[in-house]
């Protein structure tokens, strides 16, 4: 087992080098975290069902508590990390240096909490198993879940600051208005956006695409030139999954919508 994690080890540290300076000391820092909590997660989706054996369970009072925490959490980390840009006088939305002294360190502190947020939103994929909400547990839903938490906890590793501040402020946002969502929802109030959301999501990753074509190809910046050219490809399977999903909803509340004419 000892030579399976060194083998790991050189390899995590072949692909980003070492860990950053500032984040060195934060907990979990270290590579063999990121497959433990990926296969964790994923153990939790094939063996969770099973245990489950169609069981369902009321979890409607813990899921406010916990969509009103993202809520308060994204709203945090957003507003904290457009203060850091603020605070670094940054002359342009992409390709900005790594802030020095007092806000490098925060900037590096906020990297670490948005990447354990990343864990945390597990739970989404737990309160569906608990509810025997399967359907919901699709192939889009843990793609999503597990390459964002692996894409962050390389540029928290490798970069916690720079240009990590533009997704991390605009996802935090957008997960604003969707854990707000489930939250007024849980109380059986339909807020306007919620038909924005997947639109909203799937603009942010056009955003990305921008940002990486501006940071992984167009110019040289500080933020490894490596984490931004892997953006685009994520972001284009992303794009396409999301498409998907969009299309695939709107053709069958179209196939629903002409059924009840029928029957009318």
């Amino acid at each position: 087992m000892e030579a399976v994690v060194e083998t790991w080890n050189a390899t995590w540290e072949g692909w980003f080098g070492p860990v950053h300076e500032l984040t060195k000391d934060y907990p979990f820092m270290y590579p063999i975290a990121v497959p433990l909590v990926c296969i964790a997660y994923l153990l939790m989706v094939l063996v969770g069902p099973v245990l489950m054996n169609g069981k369902k369970l009321d979890m409607k009072p813990v899921m406010r508590v916990y969509n009103l925490f993202m809520v308060v959490l994204s709203s945090y980390m957003g507003t904290m990390s457009l203060w850091q840009a603020y605070q670094g006088s940054y002359s342009s939305v992409w390709c900005v240096p790594f802030a020095e002294g007092k806000l490098g360190v925060e900037m590096a502190r906020l990297s670490w909490i948005f990447t354990v947020s990343k864990v945390i939103e597990f739970l989404d994929t737990f309160f569906m198993i608990l509810e025997s909400r399967m359907r919901q547990v699709s192939f889009l839903h843990v793609y999503h879940h597990i390459s964002i938490f692996i894409y962050w906890a390389a540029i928290t590793w490798m970069a916690p600051g720079s240009d990590a501040y533009f997704s991390l402020a605009i996802n935090s946002y957008i997960h604003v208005l969707m854990y707000g969502y489930y939250l007024l929802a849980s109380f059986g109030y339909s807020p306007w956006w919620k038909y924005y959301i997947t639109y909203m999501q799937i603009l942010q990753f056009f955003a990305f695409c921008g940002q990486s074509l501006t940071v992984g190809w167009m110019k040289t910046c500080e933020f490894p030139k490596m984490l931004g050219q892997v953006l685009l490809w994520y972001m284009i399977t992303l794009i396409t999954l999301f498409g998907n999903f969009l299309v695939q909803n709107k053709f069958k509340k179209g196939a629903k919508s002409k059924t009840m004419k029928k029957t009318m």
